[in-house]
């Protein structure tokens, strides 16, 4: 098999992916496509560059080699928002790249070239996967890490082969048309292809996740969209965990805000509440924007007075917000229904049915209260203050 037009192929092909994946705006893709191609055209050199001096050669695809492995170990910090420590690596590369010039060019030796970059190249990845080790939370992370480590142990197996092989009475002539050197080459090329094909799968992970976030989000708020919302309580109901209190939230006078104070102020109210419902919500509940000035919260395992409570904790901190004054209206304040996910819904669609009854219940009371479902919707019992 011909490793010497095959590797330049493949980390050819892996570069250009992340090229067109960068495009979708991943830094970290752009820099693991910078190294792939680095690399690409290192391994390119004795192919396309045969007619160049061995010295020349032997330097410039040792210089494209150190590149590939300063964007390799960038790549791993960036995906792990690690500091990305430019000068020391930088460092590494121009020391290791003056050793690299020197055993070519003074000594002479294959041998000290090899070592050295390989220890050079190594160094750059230990740093970077010593440094994001801890981060490393999901399988494909520390699938990536792990095949990183696993071409940090190739190269040191293969350089201490190679102190054999060029020991005294080393037949290095014999040794590169062996079957164990087709098996070390071999071997490597299934590495580098594990590499690429793992941190090309993570990076792809993070741009689908990215836009369906953002597809699942809403912009003005952070919070779950409708979408988001109904997606996130379909994995609820097929985990058989939706069950909870629904809480269904409305700005008073809304129209008023935006009429008074322009569609900017309006916005800064509805992000006020957004910041709100994220702060004072417990733990596992959600919310999301459903449109315009209309939130909802879905508290998993809730009681019905138990998201009576945490309605009007959220309304109160809501009214005593320091909103500006309405004229002919007060302070601007918010207006809740709450209702419980029952056995026999066929979907949330009807508790959150049950719950918009109660939150007109609550503005047809005089607003800034909080309604519980029923017939007739009830008040969650609250301290009012009067505006």
């Amino acid at each position: 098999m011909n490793f010497a037009f095959m590797l330049p192929v493949m980390m050819l092909t892996f570069g250009c992916t992340f090229l067109v994946v960068s495009r979708f705006g991943s830094r970290e893709a752009g820099l693991w496509a910078a190294g792939f191609l680095s690399a690409a055209v290192a391994f390119s050199v004795p192919m396309f560059f045969a007619w160049l001096p061995i010295p020349v050669q032997a330097l410039s695809a040792d210089a494209l080699f150190l590149s590939a492995f300063f964007f390799y170990s960038g790549a791993l910090l960036s995906r792990f928002r690690q500091p990305s420590r430019m000068v020391l690596r930088l460092g590494v590369c121009v020391v290791a790249y003056a050793a690299l010039a020197y055993s070519v060019l003074v000594l002479e030796s294959l041998p000290a070239e090899l070592l050295i970059s390989d220890i050079a190249c190594s160094t750059l990845l230990v740093f970077a996967i010593g440094s994001s080790l801890g981060s490393a939370r999901r399988t494909i992370d520390r699938i990536l890490l792990g095949v990183a480590s696993l071409i940090v142990v190739e190269a040191i197996v293969r350089n201490v082969i190679l102190l054999v092989i060029f020991s005294p009475g080393g037949d290095l002539e014999s040794f590169g048309t062996s079957t164990y050197a087709f098996v070390m080459q071999a071997g490597a090329s299934v590495i580098a292809l594990l590499f690429a094909l793992s941190a090309l799968a993570a990076t792809t992970l993070d741009t689908v996740e990215r836009y369906r976030d953002a597809a699942e989000s809403d912009s003005l708020t952070g919070l779950l969209n409708r979408r988001g919302f109904e997606e996130t309580t379909s994995r609820l109901r097929a985990r058989g965990a939706l069950k909870g209190a629904i809480l269904l939230c409305d700005i008073d006078h809304f129209k008023r805000i935006n009429d008074t104070f322009g569609h900017a102020a309006g916005d800064s109210v509805i992000a006020g509440l957004a910041e709100l419902l994220k702060a004072r919500l417990p733990d596992g509940a959600f919310a999301a924007r459903f449109g315009g000035e209309e939130f909802v919260a879905f508290l998993p395992g809730a009681a019905l007075a138990d998201g009576g409570k945490v309605a009007n904790a959220i309304r109160l901190a809501f009214s005593a917000a320091g909103q500006p004054d309405i004229a002919g209206v007060g302070k601007i304040t918010a207006s809740f229904g709450v209702a419980c996910v029952a056995s026999s819904d066929v979907s949330l669609t009807e508790t959150i049915g049950r719950a918009d009854a109660a939150l007109y219940a609550a503005k047809d009371a005089g607003r800034n209260r909080v309604m519980l479902e029923g017939t007739p919707a009830q008040e969650a019992p609250a301290i009012h203050v009067a505006y």
